[in-house]
């Protein structure tokens, strides 16, 4: 009897568990990454070099190898091209193809916001530098491209001659070559990760984004993360409304579900959202905390089941996500995490380099060496552990140079992140 056969989109680290979920389910895995060695490489049945983002050449390797299911849980642009492929070929789909683009091209995203009333700053869509002479909006402005992951791109303006030399930057790393300009809302920014059943959105974790404008080029780097977010009760409950208002205008039904937004009191502002598993370990501290598999609810998603959540259970302390940063030069190694493990300092270490990786301090995604995750029951307590880390946590370069950013760490910039700051 033939096996099932799935197509993996993208070698992520999450898709080491998808991996994993799919052989128990029984399917041979076949992963697709364009990289020769992604960190789900050595985990999949086969890896084939092909571009997620190609659609006909990832339908074509669909039809020949007469797969089952193709399936990306927590990259953007790749579940396009799963929708794209299963309309194509009468499989297995979270939601269609069209509303895939529509929850990954902004400008569509934001419109269809307005359209509804989901709370979001206002913005405009701008294609070249001519575009943004006469521009209806109030500085400081947020300038990202349209259709990028990650924070590639992603800068602020405060006034016309900062828009006019961030723009390239955004319209560089945009696929359609567009990019969007909206309006800065001030705040404590916030994920809420949670899943839609019939309709309904159910949160699952909320967690408080800490970031800082760095270097010269003020690029946006996301240090750490900080789960629960702290925020009012009334804002906790109003995520699961607005998670709720977005399934509903885009049609989401049976699928996990996250933002990300700018909580300022009681009120939130929605910059972006995805139906899809968060980047990063955010799977991780998931189920660290919560109990809940969100790998596993996306997978029953592509394939029809309905998902529940009745293994989740209410956090219990406190969770920090604590990114390590480099400062540019070519990777070699890190020492220090395998005793912070056995030692119970952290709980997770994840890389994202490898051995002779150039580090980019110019972009965001670029200079992240790791991450690792803290928890503990008290402030005082998650706040050692996380000074603890970084003090016998280093990093290397090929020429024996520490080269790790002590400097961008949660225990050490706390105070400016505490909620009366």
């Amino acid at each position: 009897m033939r096996k099932k056969v799935a197509l993996v989109l993208g070698g992520t680290v999450p898709h080491v568990h998808l991996i994993e979920l799919l052989k128990e389910r029984g399917y041979y895995t076949i992963l697709l990454d364009y990289t020769p060695n992604p960190p789900a490489k050595n985990y999949a049945d086969e890896h084939l070099a092909v571009s997620t983002l190609d659609k006909d050449a990832v339908l074509k390797v669909a039809s020949e190898r007469n797969a089952n299911l193709v399936i990306s849980t927590n990259v953007d642009q790749a579940n396009v091209t799963c929708c794209y492929v299963a309309e194509k070929l009468g499989l297995p789909k979270p939601y269609s193809y069209e509303t895939a683009l529509d929850v990954t091209d902004k400008q569509r995203m934001k419109r269809i916001m307005w359209e509804h009333e989901i709370p979001t700053s206002k913005y405009v869509q701008v294609g070249s530098i001519d575009d943004i002479n006469e521009l209806n909006l109030k500085y400081p402005l947020m300038v990202k491209p349209a259709d990028s992951n990650s924070a590639n791109g992603v800068k602020r303006a405060y006034n016309i001659e900062e828009l006019k030399a961030c723009l390239p930057d955004a319209l560089r790393f945009s696929r359609n070559g567009k990019a969007i300009v909206e309006e800065f809302v001030s705040g404590k920014e916030i994920s809420a990760y949670g899943v839609v059943i019939s309709g309904k959105a159910k949160v699952i974790m909320h967690q408080e984004r800490v970031s800082v404008y760095d270097g010269e080029d003020k690029v946006i780097k996301c240090y750490a993360s900080l789960a629960p977010s702290r925020i009012s009760e009334v804002a906790a409950q109003k995520a699961e409304q607005i998670l709720t208002q977005i399934a509903k205008a885009f049609c989401l039904n049976n699928t996990p579900l996250f933002f990300q937004g700018i909580v300022n009191g009681d009120d939130i502002s929605v910059i972006e959202f995805a139906p899809r598993v968060g980047g990063g370990i955010s799977f991780q501290t998931i189920q660290e905390a919560t109990g809940y598999d969100i790998i596993d609810a996306a997978l029953d998603s592509f394939l029809n089941i309905p998902i529940t959540y009745s293994d989740w259970h209410p956090m219990k302390g406190m969770y920090a996500v604590n990114q390590i940063y480099g400062a540019d030069g070519i990777y070699d190694r890190t020492v220090g995490g395998e005793q912070l493990l056995r030692d119970g300092v952290i709980n997770i270490l994840s890389f994202y380099k490898h051995k002779g990786d150039a580090i980019d301090s110019s972009r965001a995604s670029s200079s992240r060496i790791g991450v690792m995750v803290v928890d503990d029951k008290s402030e005082a307590g998650l706040r050692k552990k996380i000074s603890d880390a970084f003090s016998k946590l280093d990093a290397f370069d090929e020429n024996g140079r520490s080269i790790i950013r002590r400097d961008l760490n949660l225990d050490l910039l706390w105070d400016s992140t505490s909620p009366n700051n």
